[in-house]
């Protein structure tokens, strides 16, 4: 019985993986096949029951005598009539009847059968090979039209319908890949978007600081000409970083398209930036930011960074670092010669990082505790991004006497760069 079952069940797959073509002259073929059979039973038996009757009424059909055998299964009595007879004169009314149903059944049977065995293959053809495939891909295509792209359409054959199921399964593993990257493309620039807000704040801050030092001080005469063209002169940089930022970011998708342009210029001249910023942002904050450089990196020593990069990051960390002081901000810049690294660490008296800040910090949009509706949780991974870009790295940790220390690190040496 497993002998048979299993040839059974090959025989099924067989049947199921033909072509539409074979399959459906396989179909016309049977019920041909079951036409001439049944055509020729029915004619058979008509015939049987024709002779019966005319044998009874053999003296008054035929001139010529007969036996008085019967005539089954001796045709010839039918070489003397019409395939169709016209009349059955001398019968009576019960079996000329019953000889006009029999004749028009046996003139008529192929024809019956034959329409009969078409109509059966055409079912049989829909129930077996397209009604199951056909349930698929509407299902299929009712879950893609309610955006549920979470399905696998499988039909088990290797016919049109199993390519075309096969193909329709493609398509919709196409649309999951559009849609993931519609997403990604969506949250890169939902990310864009937020890091350009982000990032003018800790500029404009500084700008305000600069004119409210100006406005302040110019009028008491406390400002010598020479100083307030210096201070404008750091707000018109200031400006055109901002200009230079926003064409920048009008032109890329993501951050991760954010360009580096390494520049040559010297670790004295990107401390003394530092402490301008520090000394606009003195100008309107209650927090103390102090500003140490250490002995290697107030030397006028060249290195090669993107300034604007350098200068973005370490406004990021400043930005977070007032957020959350309570009264004293320390910022330190060091550079090491021999690694060529350019460090700067900014540390607060605030809070602190918790055990889930610590693991999480560094992703985009995280807000500690879920709170805070105004801040993006972007500052810290955008900075990541451009310290990894300028190839150095960004860490977080908290300081034995409590508050948050954030170290960012650039790679500033020339021949990195030059070999990339």
């Amino acid at each position: 019985m497993d002998w048979i079952e299993e040839k059974a069940d090959k025989l099924k797959t067989w049947v199921r993986n033909l072509s539409f073509r074979k399959a459906m002259l396989a179909y016309i073929t049977a019920a041909a096949l079951a036409t001439a059979v049944l055509s020729f039973a029915t004619m058979t038996v008509c015939y049987r029951f024709e002779s019966i009757i005319w044998n009874e009424y053999a003296e008054l059909m035929q001139k010529e005598s007969l036996n008085d055998g019967p005539l089954w299964p001796d045709w010839s009595i039918a070489a003397g009539w019409h395939v169709w007879a016209d009349s059955f004169d001398g019968f009576r009314d019960h079996d000329r009847l019953i000889m006009q149903l029999l004749d028009t059944l046996r003139v008529w049977c192929p024809l019956i059968y034959g329409f009969a065995g078409t109509v059966a293959a055409v079912f049989l053809f829909y129930r077996n090979r397209l009604r199951r495939p056909f349930a698929i891909l509407n299902d299929g295509a009712e879950a893609i039209r309610q955006n549920n792209l979470d399905i696998h359409i499988h039909y088990d054959s290797k016919d049109e319908m199993g390519q075309l199921c096969r193909s329709f399964d493609g398509m919709r593993e196409v649309l999951v890949h559009n849609k993931e990257e519609l997403w990604q493309m969506i949250e890169s620039q939902k990310k864009l978007n937020a890091a350009f807000a982000h990032d003018l704040r800790t500029p404009l801050t500084v700008l305000k600081g600069y004119s409210g030092f100006l406005a302040r001080y110019i009028p008491e005469g406390k400002v010598s000409e020479q100083k307030m063209m210096d201070r404008l002169e750091l707000m018109t940089s200031h400006l055109d970083r901002l200009e230079q930022f926003s064409r920048t970011m009008k032109g890329i998708r993501s951050m991760e398209e954010r360009p580096v342009n390494i520049e040559e210029t010297s670790s004295a001249y990107i401390c003394a930036e530092i402490g301008e910023i520090i000394f606009a942002l003195n100008q309107i904050k209650d927090i103390e930011i102090s500003f140490e450089c250490e002995e290697g990196a107030q030397a006028v020593r060249k290195i090669y960074a993107d300034k604007n990069i350098v200068a973005e990051v370490f406004e990021n960390l400043l930005s977070n670092a007032i957020r959350y002081a309570l009264h004293k901000i320390n910022v330190s810049a060091e550079y090491t010669g021999a690694d060529g690294e350019l460090l700067l660490t900014v540390s607060d008296d605030g809070p602190g990082f918790s055990e889930e800040d610590l693991k999480k910090a560094l992703l985009p949009y995280y807000r500690e505790h879920g709170k805070d509706e105004e801040h993006f949780g972007i500052g810290l991974h955008i900075c990541t991004l451009l310290c990894e870009k300028h190839g150095g790295t960004l860490s977080i940790a908290n300081s034995i006497s409590g508050g948050a220390v954030v170290t960012a690190s650039f790679n500033c040496l020339y021949n990195v760069y030059r070999e990339s």
